[in-house]
């Protein structure tokens, strides 16, 4: 059960986001809860980062109910970050964020502007003693390996979106293949041949290869520690990946505890190996 109060429409900027937008802020809102409270004590400061924050606000396409938009999910965690930096380059959907984060947390940091070009100034705002969450979830393609880089070199663990079914898997050979400097490129790195993977691999192991790929890729940076979590349509196709990356086996048990239960209120039980 959530533990945020219901949103109400202020009159600004509310995006219509597909349902199972709800089953990625179960899986954000469970994990900061418990970050921002193991982490209160061990570190100077903790920090959120936000690089593709929406408007604060959305409105489910189907039921029309109204939920929290990441960064305002984060700005209400029980155990209040130390700041929260926040960066969204849609201009309308900017002013509603800047308004609602402000009146949610006393140190937040709103940026207008291309996520992956504002990555540096969030960055020179934190201390090199603190603790980062960074939350990438951009509306495809749109966050690139060099953002992962600049945030690397802090302690900051990641979680990802994978858009695996939803781009990767159906665009590759159409719209990537041909263009040397792709969206795929800019968003796996320099040394990631995934051409020469994906042309030489049968078809059913594209996904698997992809997503090792980008592991290994992302372990080029420091992070030893990877979890992943699926997410579906409301058919139970699945859509994208949330890939959590940290460099201390702490964060990656946090979030294995906190992803056994499910958005339908089922929970996942982790057997012990025998």
């Amino acid at each position: 059960m959530s533990y945020l109060p219901p949103p109400e429409d202020d009159g600004l900027i509310i995006p219509d986001v597909n349902d199972w937008s709800h089953d990625k802020h179960h899986f954000l809102e469970r994990y900061l809860h418990a970050f921002s409270t193991s982490m209160k004590h061990k570190w100077s400061s903790r920090h959120y980062i936000d690089l593709f924050a929406g408007a604060g606000l959305e409105r489910l396409k189907t039921t029309q109910e109204l939920e929290w938009g990441s960064a305002l999910i984060a700005a209400q965690v029980p155990d209040s970050f130390d700041a929260i930096h926040a960066c969204e380059m849609n201009e309308e959907k900017y002013e509603a964020l800047r308004v609602r984060l402000l009146a949610k947390h006393p140190h937040a940091n709103v940026l207008f502007g291309d996520a992956n070009e504002k990555v540096q100034e969030i960055v020179h705002r934190i201390p090199s003693s603190s603790l980062c969450l960074a939350f990438l979830d951009p509306y495809g393609l749109h966050l690139r390996y060099e953002t992962l880089q600049v945030l690397s070199q802090h302690r900051a663990d990641l979680i990802i979106f994978f858009p695996d079914q939803l781009d990767i898997l159906r665009n590759w050979a159409t719209y990537y293949l041909e263009n040397p400097n792709s969206n795929l490129d800019l968003y796996l790195g320099p040394g990631a041949d995934w051409r020469t993977l994906l042309l030489n691999a049968a078809p059913a192991r594209y996904g698997e290869l992809i997503l090792n790929l980008y592991q290994e890729q992302i372990g080029k940076l420091g992070y030893k520690c990877f979890e992943y979590e699926r997410i579906h349509d409301t058919q139970n196709r699945p859509l994208y990946r949330l890939i959590f990356c940290s460099k201390h086996s702490r964060g990656a048990k946090l979030w294995n505890d906190i992803s056994l239960k499910k958005p339908d209120g089922q929970r996942e039980f982790d057997w012990p190996d025998t």
